[in-house]
Order: C-alpha cells, then sequence, then structure tokens
C-alpha cells in the first residue's frame, strides 16, 4: 500500500504537497538558515543599523557618506551600495533590536544582527513561492497546486536565500506580484509594481519594457506606463542625488556589466546584451497574441530575457533566483516534461559548480563564521587555511571544462527548446506531443537533495573535516 501511495501520488504528480512536506521543508529552511550566512548579509543588516543612528543624530541625508567614512565604526568591507528603500526596510526591521540595546546596555553582535535579518530575504523568498502557485493557479497550469513546493526546492532559491542569506527575492517578489496584474489586463498596476521591483533592483526593467511592447503598441501609453514604473525610483533617488558615498559609482560598475563584453561590429562595438534586448524587444512589438496565447508568449520573452542576461553578462549567483520562477512555470506549460527535469538537474549542479570554481572559499566553509554557531562557541568554525571546494573539484578529470557546459548548456536550452510555435514548443513538436510526467513532487525533492547535499553541503563538510584532521 505504502508503495502504491509513493507510486501514485508522490512520483507521478500528486497534486498537492503533503503536510510532512512542508514541515520537512520548514526544518531545513530553519537548520540551513541558523547555521549559515554570506557575509553581504551582515553588512546590509549592519547598513540598516547605522541608518537608524543616522537618523536619530539628524543626519539622515548622509547615511551614504557616513558608511563609506565609517564614522560610526563597525567592521564591513562595503559602503552601502542600495536604493536608500532597502536600508529603510532592513532599518525597521532592527528598530527592536536597538531598542533592546539601548535599554539593555548590550550590543548586537555582527552575527546575531545578520541573523535576525536573515528572515527578511527568506520571508520574501516564501511569498514568492506563494505567488509562483498563484500564476500557475491563475494561468491554469497542470501541476499548479505544488508549483509552490517546486519553486522552494530549486537548488539555486534554497542556497542563495537560506544558505546565503540573500535577498534578491524582495526584488522578484515585486517582478511577480506585477505579473498577477498583467495577466489580468491592468497594465497601470504592472507598472506600478514593477516600479516597486525596481528601487531594490534594476533587474525588472529588461522585463518591463518587452511585457509592455507585447500588450501595448501605442506609444504614449507605453511613454505613460514606463514614467509609472519610476514612480518610487526617481524620487528615492533624487533625495540623495550628490550625496549618496560611492553608491553611484559602485552602480555604475555593475551597469557596466551590461555593456560587456562587446560584439566587433565593425566601426564600433556592441553590447551583446543589448543587441539581445533588441531583437526581443522588436519581436514583442510585432507580435499580437490572443487572449490564450499570451501567457505562453510573456513567460517565453522573459525566459529569453533571462537566460541571455546570465548567458551573456558577468552574474552573481543571488541573482540567479530571479530566472526560476520562468523556468518553472514555462516548464509546466510543456506537453513533454521528460527533457526540463535532466536540463535543470544539470543547471543546478552546473550552477553549483561553476559557483565554486568562480567564488574559490567564498560560498562554503566560511558561511558557517556568519551563522549560529560562533554565538554559541564563541569561537570561529572557519580559521582559514581549508582546502577549499575548487581544489577537490578540480581533482576530478575535466570537471572544470564540464562544469560551465552543464550551466550554460542548461541556459541555452530553456529558450531553444521551449521556443513557442504551432500546437506547442519546439521540444513538445520533436517529442510529438507525447504526455510525460511534469516536476512531480518526487523529482522536486530529488532535484533539491541530489544538487544541494550532493554538489554542494557533503564536499563542503568533507572539505571541512578533513581539512581540520577529522577523516
Amino acid at each position: 500500500m505504502t508503495s502504491a501511495f509513493f507510486k501514485d501520488r508522490l512520483l507521478h504528480g500528486g497534486e498537492t504537497p503533503a503536510k510532512a512536506e512542508y514541515i520537512l521543508f520548514a526544518a531545513l529552511t530553519l537548520i540551513f538558515g541558523v547555521l549559515f550566512v554570506h557575509p553581504d548579509l551582515t553588512e546590509t543588516a549592519r547598513h540598516g543599523y547605522i541608518l537608524i543612528r543616522s537618523t536619530l543624530d539628524g543626519d539622515f541625508f548622509n547615511f551614504f557618506e557616513n558608511t563609506l567614512s565609517r564614522s560610526y565604526g563597525y567592521g564591513y568591507v562595503n559602503a552601502a551600495h542600495y536604493n536608500i528603500l532597502m536600508y529603510i526596510l532592513y532599518a525597521v526591521w532592527e528598530l527592536p533590536v536597538f531598542l533592546a540595546e539601548r535599554l539593555l546596555q548590550l550590543e548586537a553582535s555582527d552575527a546575531f544582527l545578520a541573523l535576525w535579518c536573515k528572515p527578511i530575504g527568506v520571508g520574501f523568498y516564501l511569498g514568492c513561492g506563494v505567488l509562483v502557485q498563484r500564476l500557475a493557479r491563475q494561468l491554469a497550469l497542470p501541476g499548479a497546486p505544488r508549483a509552490a513546493l517546486c519553486f522552494l526546492l530549486d537548488p539555486v532559491c534554497f542556497f542563495t536565500t537560506v544558505i546565503m542569506g540573500q535577498y534578491d527575492s524582495i526584488c522578484l517578489f515585486f517582478v511577480l506580484w506585477a505579473l498577477c496584474f498583467y495577466f489580468e489586463g491592468r497594465l497601470w498596476r504592472f507598472a506600478l509594481v514593477m516600479g516597486a521591483g525596481l528601487v531594490f533592483k534594476f533587474f525588472p526593467v529588461f522585463l518591463l519594457i518587452p511585457l509592455l511592447l507585447l500588450r501595448e503598441k501605442k506609444p504614449l501609453r507605453l511613454a505613460g506606463y514606463g514614467a509609472a514604473a519610476l514612480w518610487l525610483y526617481l524620487p528615492a533617488t533624487a533625495l540623495f542625488h550628490g550625496r549618496d558615498g560611492d553608491a553611484g559609482f559602485f552602480n555604475s560598475l555593475m551597469a557596466r556589466r551590461l555593456f560587456d563584453p562587446l560584439t566587433d561590429t565593425g566601426r564600433m562595438d556592441a553590447a551583446r546584451f543589448g543587441l539581445v534586448m533588441v531583437l526581443v524587444c522588436a519581436a514583442a512589438y510585432l507580435l499580437r497574441p490572443v487572449r490564450e496565447q499570451l501567457p505562453r508568449i510573456a513567460l517565453y520573452l522573459c525566459l529569453t530575457v533571462l537566460c541571455a542576461l546570465f548567458f551573456i553578462v558577468e552574474w552573481h549567483p543571488q541573482w540567479l533566483i530571479l530566472l526560476a520562477p520562468f523556468i518553472l512555470l514555462t516548464t509546466l506549460q510543456q506537453q513533454d516534461g521528460r527533457l526540463f527535469f535532466w536540463v535543470e538537474l544539470a543547471g543546478s549542479i552546473g550552477f553549483l559548480l561553476v559557483t565554486a570554481f568562480g567564488f574559490p572559499g567564498q560560498l562554503e566553509a566560511n558561511l558557517l563564521d556568519g551563522g549560529i554557531l560562533p554565538l554559541l562557541t564563541g569561537a570561529p568554525v572557519y580559521t582559514g587555511g581549508l582546502r577549499t571546494l575548487d581544489f577537490y573539484y578540480t581533482l576530478i578529470p575535466y570537471l572544470t571544462d564540464l562544469a560551465p557546459l552543464l550551466f550554460y548548456g542548461a541556459l541555452l536550452c530553456q529558450p531553444v527548446f521551449k521556443l513557442p510555435l504551432d500546437g506547442g514548443t519546439l521540444a513538445d513538436r520533436l517529442s510529438r506531443g507525447s504526455l510525460q510526467p511534469l516536476w512531480s513532487r518526487a523529482r522536486a525533492w530529488g532535484h533539491f537533495l541530489f544538487a544541494v547535499g550532493g554538489f554542494w553541503l557533503v564536499p563542503m563538510l568533507f572539505s571541512l573535516l578533513n581539512t581540520v584532521g577529522v577523516l
């Protein structure tokens, strides 16, 4: 009876996840969430604290300068570089800690403050899961009841948000919320909510433009929607014009990545990602999909833009969460899901390997030092000199060559084989429309455990224990 349940409900797509699955996910989120923290979160949490102190000292408008000059002390590497609304969010969340410090005459450590702030990114990540499921139901996609769990178990999402503690989930939350309005035809709300996402990261603009062009062809209305999307970004940026520390310089360096690498076009070089955006926007403007085709084409445009972005531009690991819901939703649209299970598994493994090679020693045992263990033991876990993951991965023949092939090959497969055609996608046409199980819950759990456990957790623990002489 148990094996029949596993086969019929878990392996072949039982619609609604069991309570035990959510309990297990919650336990994993709690354990990994308190054990690991990336230094980026520690810095942002401390910057939020500096904003509180600057405001109380009547120095709100010099906040960015204060983080640059380190006028309040604290040990951090980078000054504040995000929009002021990001730091206001963190400052409000940190107010209870600040007040407790004043009342009890204590001082919160960096590790405690980071752990206090980690629920912000994780909370928006959970909210993204809810919105992914809402979109799947709204578009009547097969497997909609399990869409949230499949998103939450995506190794890239879990690793960057729960383990690292990054907060790109905030931006993604507003993008997904905006899409809910987009598919209802409420473009003003779509533009306004997308604009809210813009203050946390600039990526939504790359989706906003082609999506508006897909549904609206009149220039004046397009200009109106575009202006509406800047309702929050422009005043928040203008507020600190000329007094943003080095945030303007830093963000110009990040924006510069969009124009590198270049393509030799004869007289002058042209940015490759820019050329892709030109093609996507032109196609979106030409297309006039009927109501039934709109979700497939809109999601495909988003998928294509983000795949091109991460294929061409030098990315940071936490950015990849923005791609995950579009991979999942477009996969749920497929008639034949066999290919994309393996493609997404290869992409997740490739992501973890490329991250290890690209950021050696930065996203492994050192993350333990930002978590709860040093708070409990009073001593750091990571003391330097560890043999890092890339050291062991390099020992495996050809893995340095296979890692980028797995990641970038998976990125390339997504827009190529999901290309919308009459009667389905290219993958559906090639498979002759055979109906195969899509993202079942068992496959989602297997994907998560094999990628995160097999290609990050177990090798990381082996590296740590072997270096300190336990193994």
